[in-house]
């Protein structure tokens, strides 16, 4: 019902009612206040402070049923203070009957049951209380309470008449609030699930692109050693050119870079499925990292440095040198970064050096005068086929999977990863072993 419409009810029942005017005035006054807001929690409020004032209560209640139970939903005094449901004492019965007979009640000398099995009949408290119950059309949903220490201070049948009247018109508001909260939450449910959508289709397409990236990487990446491979093992069956020893010497090596790269695509490619499918097995061992790790790199790396003119080093001055790792993934680590080192480095050096931290924990730490990286794409760093340089007139060759295993390597055997670099200055990268 709404308001205007009761206003029109209770001027047409002026005579049925043992209210004075001025009281009507005051019921309707108190009505606009509480039909100016469907925010439930200010519509509560609002009745429930209305009710203790018109009866002139000393406190009061409402609850309303949810979750098939009578929950508490505000408790105030008479000043408009908050307070607690423990504040009350009153046996739930009383509420739990206005509840579910839909019939007021109004009690005087009603025992407060807050005694303890110590408390003496003395120390018991008597009060007054009004209970009505909250309905809208034919469905009861709640209760209002309100009660006084002082014996009779609310026996007043006009007064129980208008907070009777009250309740049944607050029954109608707050569910008015109830319904609107409901369609608030709705609402908000339904644009949670359209953002979640936008971010579904977002996300859609940002794999599709990944995809179409992913496949035109690895497209690059195993065709153009096989070209390679392919060309090679054409002028050496034919020797149509009468090739000598030397080209033969560099078509070999050609060979062997090619099968490499193929090789090394498909196992990287290979180990990120199996990190991301959860298949993955740690092993781990005590280590000696300069002679298990470094050593067996540096052999490995030092020949290709100087092909290129680099000058690479290693520096320990570190106490400890024993670790507990799996050592396939330490030695994939330090490998990546350095293959990546002296990839990215036109001229310069490579430096590695083992060494104790200020926390006394062991760190290497991978330096280069390569073409660092922009700062822009630091926070992509890690995310597997994104690389700083694309498409397929790249200078450098790789599938962007190199750092996104060593960042998972890392993980799975805590070590800490840090890269600090400047465009065109160079990179370090530092590992610390927690």
């Amino acid at each position: 019902m709404k308001l205007s419409d009761f206003m029109n009810n209770l001027e047409a029942s002026k005579n049925k009612t043992d209210l004075n005017s001025s009281n009507l005035e005051l019921i309707l006054d108190i009505l606009k206040k509480i039909n100016s807001s469907l925010v439930l929690n200010e519509v509560l409020e609002l009745v429930l402070i209305n009710a203790i004032n018109i009866t002139k209560s000393e406190r009061g209640f409402i609850v309303l049923h949810e979750d098939d139970k009578l929950n508490f939903k505000i408790c105030m005094d008479n000043h408009g203070k908050h307070l607690s449901q423990e504040s009350f004492h009153l046996s739930t019965s009383v509420v739990n009957d206005v509840y579910d007979s839909g019939q007021s009640k109004f009690i005087e000398s009603a025992l407060n049951d807050s005694s303890k099995p110590s408390q003496s009949i003395i120390d018991l408290k008597l009060q007054t209380i009004m209970c009505a119950p909250l309905k809208s059309k034919e469905e009861y949903f709640g209760v209002i309470y309100v009660d006084s220490q002082v014996l009779n201070k609310i026996n007043n049948k006009e007064i129980i008449e208008m907070f009777e009247i009250l309740a049944g018109q607050a029954g109608i508001v707050i569910n008015n609030a109830l319904m609107h909260q409901r369609q608030v939450s709705a609402n908000n449910k339904l644009n949670k699930a359209f953002q979640e959508l936008e971010i579904a289709r977002q996300e859609s397409n940002k794999f599709e692109e990944l995809k179409n990236h992913f496949l035109s990487q690895m497209s690059h990446e195993i065709r153009t050693p096989i070209n390679i491979i392919i060309g090679c093992t054409e002028l050496l069956k034919s020797n149509r050119h009468g090739i000598d020893s030397n080209e033969i010497k560099e078509l070999f090596t050609m060979l062997e870079q090619g099968s490499n790269r193929i090789v090394r695509t498909l196992e990287e490619i290979i180990e990120m499925s199996k990190i991301k499918s959860g298949n993955y097995e740690i092993h781990k061992d005590k280590i000696d990292l300069e002679k298990g790790v470094i050593n067996p790199i540096l052999k490995q790396y030092d020949p290709i440095a100087q092909s290129k003119g680099l000058i690479l080093t290693f520096e320990i001055s570190s106490t400890k040198n024993e670790i507990i790792c799996d050592k396939f993934m330490i030695y994939q680590i330090i490998q990546e970064l350095v293959d990546n080192a002296i990839k990215f480095t036109l001229s310069g050096s490579i430096k590695l050096r083992q060494f104790d931290n200020e926390d006394g924990k062991l760190c290497i730490t991978i330096t280069d005068t390569g073409i660092g990286i922009s700062q822009e794409f630091m926070s992509n760093l890690f995310e597997p086929f994104v690389q700083e340089y694309t498409g397929l007139s790249r200078k450098f060759d790789g599938n962007g999977l190199a750092l996104a295993l060593v960042k998972k390597y890392c993980e799975m055997n805590n070590l800490s990863i840090n890269i600090i670099s400047q465009k065109e200055k160079g990179t370090e990268v530092t590992l610390v072993f927690n």
